[in-house]
């Protein structure tokens, strides 16, 4: 997905990444909108992949079965939304749906309440209750409360929390995939 936007400005003479929205670069305006439409369908077809393969994670680690799947369903809304957005090219009023991909904000709180109280997870948990709160933050800012956005940076304010949002995402996925590595290790019987 990062790299479908980064290469879809590259191709946008004049794009301003930070007064314009990030769908523009998939509509009629665009010079090669497929490029940007293609990619969040593939991005967003993988994000649904990877909503599974989170829930799946969560619960290996010990997480709590059906808070570990609204976790994971949280990440596949978001490729869901990614998915829209490629489908639904702006400015048609569809592209709207593209929204749901907002719902990364609540996987960082449902990771929280699914490991809580996990032996080898309590630093993820905590970590993610905190990121939640962070997250609610910066959407809080980005529609607009307090006015501290302003009309020429909400291409800024949508980067900051998708970065968030998938930075979070990685280091959660790291986080369990190492918590993985470590246990057949703790698990093999001592040898005289």
């Amino acid at each position: 997905m990062v790299a479908d936007v980064w290469l879809a400005q590259k191709l946008f003479p004049g794009f301003d990444p930070g007064a314009q929205f990030i769908s523009e670069l998939g509509g009629p305006a665009a010079p090669t909108p497929e490029i940007f439409n293609l990619g969040m369908m593939l991005a967003g077809a993988a994000g649904l992949f990877a909503g599974a393969g989170f829930a799946h994670a969560l619960e290996k680690a010990g997480g709590r079965r059906q808070v570990s799947a609204f976790a994971g369903l949280w990440v596949a809304m978001t490729g869901l939304g990614a998915l829209f957005a490629g489908v639904f090219h702006w400015p048609d009023p569809m592209h709207r749906a593209c929204g749901v991909g907002l719902a990364i904000q609540f996987a960082p709180l449902f990771t929280a309440w699914a490991l809580w109280g996990k032996p080898g997870y309590r630093r993820l948990a905590h970590f993610s209750l905190g990121w939640f709160f962070g997250l609610l933050l910066v959407l809080a800012l980005l529609t607009g409360v307090w006015n501290v956005r302003t009309g020429n940076d909400v291409g800024f304010w949508q980067r900051g929390h998708a970065f968030l949002g998938l930075l979070w995402l990685g280091i959660a996925a790291w986080s369990l995939e190492r918590g993985w590595r470590a246990k057949p290790a703790e698990l093999e019987p001592a040898t005289a």
